[in-house]
C-alpha cells in the first residue's frame, strides 16, 4: 500500500509541478542552477538532521545489546538496566528517524522531481527491499521495548533485540545501496567514460547505453521536463537489464561498513559521556559507572581501531572512479604531483606523480558533452577544492586523534600502556577515559559530519555520477528564499526538540532507577 502510495504521490507531484509548463519550453540552465542551488541548502541539512537520528537507530544497538547480553549471562542488574535505558534511546531515535525520513523522501519526490527515473530503475530494488526492512523495524521495536523484565532476564528476549537491529541494519543497507549508486554508478560499463573521459568503466553493463544517452542529451534540453512525455520512454524503451546491479557496487560495501563502524563509534562515546560526566561531577571513578564505561567506551574503541580498515578502502574507491575528488582531497594543484604516502599505499611507490585537472582537461575534449566535462573539473578545482582539502583533513584528525584514545583504553587490560598514560598525563586510566569520554563523541560528530561533507557536496545531492546533473532534475517551480528559511527552521526545530527528547530520555530514567 505504501508503495502504491509513494508511486502516486511522485506522479503527482511531477505533473502538478510542469501544470503551468508546456513541455516544448525550454527553461535556461542559469534559472535550473539557481533553483538548485537555493534547494540544496534545505535538502543538505534535511539529510544531515535525518542521519543524526539514525546514527543512533544503527549504531546504538551494538552497545544496547552487548549491555544485554552481559546482564543475562552474568545475571547483572546494572547491565539489564543500562540495556533498558539505552533501548528507549534506541526507540526514540527510530522514531524521529523515521519522520524526518518520510521529509526527505517528499523532499525527494517534490523538489528533486526528476530522480523519477532513478527511482524507476536502478533505485527500484533496494528502494522496495527497504519497506520491508522498514516494516520489520516498526513491528520488533515495540515488541523489545514493551517485553522487558529485568527480573528474568531471557535470551528470547535478546533474540528480538537481535532481529531488530538487523531490520535496522538492513534498511540502512538498501539506502546506502542507493547512494552507493549515485556515487558509483555500477552496471554501467563504459557509459560514464563516454561523458567524463578519465572515468574508468564501472562494471559490466547492463544499461540501455543508447537510451541512456538520449535521456541525457533530453535532460541537457528539456530537465525535468522531459520525464512527463510518456513518448520518450516508448522510444528509448528498456533502461535496465538487471535490477539486482546496484548490489554488486564495491562502493556499497566499503560504505555500509564504513558508515556503520561510524554510527557505533558516535553512539558508544555518546552514552560513555554521559557515564565519564557523572563520574567527574561525583569525583566517584569506581562503582557501577566504571563497570559500564568500560563497556561503552570499549564498543567504541574497537570501531574506532578497525574504521581505517574501511576508510582505506573507500579511499581507494575514490581514487579508482572519482579520481576528481581524490585531486581535490589531496590537495594537487593543475599540474598534479607527488604524495609519498599516497605512492606508497595505491603503488608501493613514494615518487609516483599524480596528474592534475590540466591533464584531465586536455581529456576532456573527447566527451559527447565537453562542456559538461570541462565544468566538472572547473568545479571541483576552483569551487570544491579550497575547502574540502581542509574538511576532509579534519576528518582524518579527528579519527586519528580517535584512534589513539582507543589505543589508550586497552591500558584497562595492559599495563604497559597504563603506565604510559600515567607518565604523559599524570592519571590513573580510570580518569584519562572518563575525561576522554567528553571528547570523543565531539570528535566522532565532527568526523562523520565532515566526512560525510566531502563524499556528499562534491557531487550534489540526488544526482547519479557522471550522468545526471543536479540542475536537470530540480523542479521547474522556483524555490523561494521565503520557502527555504521556513523548511529550515522546521529542520532545525525538529533537530533541537529530537535531541532534547534522547537527552530527556537518558536523564529521566536515570533518576528514577
Amino acid at each position: 500500500m505504501k508503495n502504491k502510495l509513494l508511486y502516486l504521490l511522485i506522479l503527482f507531484s511531477i505533473f502538478i509541478s510542469i501544470s503551468s509548463i508546456s513541455f516544448s519550453e525550454t527553461l535556461s540552465t542559469s534559472y535550473l542552477q539557481n533553483n538548485a542551488n537555493a534547494a540544496e541548502p534545505m535538502t543538505i541539512l534535511g539529510i544531515y538532521v535525518h542521519g543524526f537520528f539514525l546514527t543512533f537507530a544503527v549504531g546504538l544497538p551494538y552497545l544496547v545489546l552487548t549491555y544485554e547480553f552481559l546482564g543475562i549471562r552474568k545475571n547483572d542488574k546494572t547491565y539489564l538496566n543500562a540495556a533498558k535505558r539505552l533501548s528507549l534511546v534506541w526507540g526514540v531515535s527510530f522514531g524521529i528517524g523515521a519522520a524526518t525520513g518520510t521529509l526527505v523522501e517528499f523532499g525527494l519526490v517534490q523538489v528533486w522531481s526528476g530522480t523519477l527515473l532513478a527511482i524507476a530503475t536502478f533505485f527500484f530494488a533496494p528502494l522496495t527491499l527497504e519497506l520491508y526492512a522498514f516494516m520489520l523495524e516498526i513491528v520488533f521495536v515495540v515488541v523489545y521495548i514493551f517485553t522487558w523484565d529485568i527480573n528474568k532476564p531471557s535470551y528470547r528476549h535478546l533474540i528480538l533485540g537481535i532481529i531488530l537491529a538487523f531490520g535496522s541494519n538492513l534498511s540502512a543497507y538498501m539506502i546506502l545501496a542507493v547512494n552507493a549508486f549515485m556515487n558509483v554508478p555500477w552496471g554501467t560499463g563504459n557509459l560514464v567514460s563516454q561523458i567524463l573521459p578519465w572515468s574508468p568503466s564501472y562494471g559490466p553493463n547492463y544499461v540501455n547505453t543508447n537510451a541512456l544517452v538520449s535521456l541525457y542529451e533530453y535532460l541537457n534540453k528539456y530537465h525535468t521536463l522531459s520525464l512527463a512525455s510518456s513518448g520518450l520512454f516508448l522510444s528509448t524503451g528498456t533502461i535496465l537489464y538487471n535490477q539486482w546491479v546496484v548490489f554488486y557496487n564495491p562502493d556499497l560495501y566499503a560504505t555500509f561498513f564504513h558508515t556503520v563502524l561510524a554510527t557505533i563509534v558516535i553512539s558508544s562515546f555518546e552514552a560513555s559521556a554521559f557515564l565519564g560526566l557523572d563520574m567527574i561531577r561525583n569525583k566517584d571513578f569506581s562503582g557501577y559507572r566504571k563497570k559500564l564505561l568500560k563497556v561503552s567506551f570499549g564498543v567504541g574503541a574497537i570501531a574506532s581501531i578497525l574504521i581505517p580498515i574501511s576508510g582505506d578502502y573507500m579511499g581507494r574507491i575514490v581514487y579508482q572512479f572519482q579520481y576528481l575528488k581524490f585531486l581535490a582531497f589531496e590537495g594537487f594543484g593543475p599540474n598534479g604531483g607527488k604524495d609519498p604516502i599516497m605512492g606508497i599505499l595505491l603503488y608501493g611507490n613514494p615518487n609516483y606523480y599524480f596528474k592534475g585537472y590540466n591533464y584531465l582537461l586536455s581529456l576532456a575534449q573527447n566527451s559527447i558533452d565537453p562542456t559538461n566535462a570541462i565544468n566538472s573539473i572547473l568545479y571541483i578545482e576552483n569551487q570544491f577544492q579550497p575547502w574540502a582539502f581542509y574538511v576532509y583533513w579534519t576528518m582524518v584528525i579527528s579519527g586519528i586523534i580517535l584512534f589513539i584514545f582507543a589505543i589508550a583504553y586497552f591500558g584497562f587490560y595492559i599495563k604497559w600502556i597504563e603506565n604510559i598514560i600515567k607518565i604523559i598525563f599524570r592519571m590513573d586510566i580510570t580518569k584519562f577515559i572518563s575525561y576522554a569520554s567528553l571528547i570523543a563523541p565531539i570528535l566522532g560528530i565532527i568526523a562523520a559530519s565532515s566526512g560525510w561533507a566531502v563524499r556528499e557536496a562534491g557531487r550534489h545531492p540526488w544526482v547519479i555520477y557522471g550522468l545526471i546533473q543536479y540542475w536537470q532534475v530540480i523542479t521547474p517551480d522556483p524555490i523561494t528564499p521565503l520557502l527555504s528559511i521556513l523548511i529550515i527552521m522546521v529542520e532545525l526545530i525538529i533537530l533541537i526538540l529530537g535531541s532534547w527528547a534522547i537527552i530527556y530520555v537518558i536523564r529521566r530514567r536515570d533518576k528514577n532507577d
